[in-house]
């Protein structure tokens, strides 16, 4: 028993410890598509998944001593939307606490398209996508040419690197691209109902 008392201390401190740290942007829609047996539904505000999250932690503290089978069902389930969480909102930056000095935020060149690339209406921001997809796909050609003609073993190594980097930038461009085609897709079939 003291040891469940633990466990449910410890995960109230890691989703209030969520809750604080993505507070600022808890009604963000969070385009991510989630198992059905982990999350009720998909392409929710974060505060959504928080709640949930809240809410099985709520019915494991309610459990009994002799609820084995229920207690290891909802703590791996918790265990998995915490992760499932937290793996979706690291595609989304950490809230920066604000100076009190300064409270003017300076983006870089690359974060402020980023922004204004969300800004976009679903379509749009899919067609910007796919143009990423190509440079995408046209820097790793090149990338990969430029490793065929390098003479020493180090450059090869350092253009690796490089082609390893944009192979993952790729397939985060493509994961975006599916996980949009999949909104717009429920969207429709919403609006069909």
């Amino acid at each position: 028993m003291q040891n469940l008392t633990a466990l449910l201390s410890r995960l109230h401190q890691l989703i209030t410890q969520l809750q604080q740290q993505y507070e600022p942007v808890k009604r963000e829609i969070l385009y991510a598509k989630f198992d059905p047996a982990v999350f009720s539904e998909n392409f929710q505000p974060v505060e959504f998944y928080l709640n949930e999250i809240r809410h099985c932690a709520e019915q494991i503290s309610r459990l009994t001593p002799e609820d084995v089978e229920q207690t290891a069902f909802l703590s791996e389930k918790l265990s998995a939307q915490y992760n499932a969480l937290t793996d979706a909102l690291s595609f989304i930056e950490k809230p920066q606490a604000k100076s009190a000095v300064n409270f003017k935020q300076v983006f870089n060149e690359r974060e402020k398209q980023r922004r204004q690339l969300e800004q976009l209406p679903p379509r749009e921001r899919l067609i910007k996508y796919y143009e990423a997809l190509q440079a995408l796909n046209e820097k790793l050609n090149g990338q990969k040419d430029l490793q065929k003609q390098s003479q020493s073993e180090t450059e090869k190594m350092r253009i690796q690197q490089q082609i390893d980097i944009t192979r993952r930038r790729r397939q985060r461009c493509l994961d975006a691209i599916e996980v949009l085609e999949e909104y717009l897709a429920f969207k429709q079939n919403q609006s069909k109902e």
